[in-house]
């Protein structure tokens, strides 16, 4: 679960970087995929992006069976002016941040976010092996994770992502994918009847940190043992090449 946030949260951090050196994270004005799940997690989410990936907006409705235990999860998250808004829909609650990280890395002349990208997934243990065809695509496929997860990808979009751990399986599936065809007016809107809460100054790293705490916890409850060493927090870009080194090897 750990492995599985790192990546999430990487991700989002060479997406918002990208965005800041090139003006365009894809070469795509907009794009609309539809993703299924499968295995430990079932349901549905909705990718729309605009402005070549500059606006984005994720609808996710999905249920988690792990361990005889389920968990729903409601979710919509957009990012736009290198904000991250993320609500409950039902409870309408949410949090709003900045990444602070994308920033300073928009200071640095030599930073390049293609360079970036590839070592962060070569740096997590992740080879491409190849290529394969999903939902009528041409993908590069991508191994990683101790051989865990494989993700395909088709000229900067994620078409197929499959994670194993803990005994546990989940695929995800672009069941639809529709690119410089328009975005439904008002999916990057910000709703006035949601509660954020501002997080400030909170960027990508400390997630990975809150996250790496979290998975933790959680995985202390299922197994019923707690461990008693703590990992050092991850606190600046020369932490992330320590960080990655170790987790390859978990």
């Amino acid at each position: 679960m750990k492995k599985l946030f790192i990546l999430v949260c990487m991700s989002t951090v060479i997406s918002v970087s990208a965005q800041v050196k090139k003006n365009k994270l894809l070469p795509f004005k907009t794009v609309i995929i539809e993703y299924v799940y499968e295995g430990s997690t079932t349901g549905t989410e909705s990718l729309y992006m605009d402005n070549y990936g500059l606006m984005q907006c994720k609808v996710t409705a999905t249920k988690t069976k792990v361990f005889g235990q389920t968990s729903e999860d409601s979710k919509i998250e957009v990012s736009k002016n290198f904000f991250i808004y993320s609500w409950d829909p039902k409870t309408k609650k949410g949090g709003k941040i900045k990444n602070t990280l994308a920033e300073d890395l928009m200071n640095d002349p030599n930073f390049d976010p293609e360079e970036f990208g590839k070592r962060t997934m070569e740096s997590l243990g992740f080879e491409k092996i190849g290529t394969e065809t999903i939902s009528g695509k041409s993908c590069d496929v991508w191994k990683g994770l101790g051989g865990t997860s494989k993700i395909w990808v088709w000229r900067g979009l994620s078409v197929k992502t499959e994670t194993k751990m803990m005994g546990t399986k989940t695929i995800c599936t672009a069941s639809m994918i529709k690119v410089d065809e328009g975005v439904p007016s008002g999916k990057f809107d910000i709703p006035s009847d949601v509660k954020f809460e501002d997080m400030g100054t909170t960027d990508p790293i400390e997630m990975m940190n809150n996250g790496m705490k979290q998975a933790k916890e959680e995985e202390e409850e299922n197994s019923g043992k707690k461990e008693t060493t703590e990992e050092a927090p991850v606190k600046n870009l020369e932490d992330l090449k320590g960080f990655f080194k170790k987790i390859k090897t978990e």
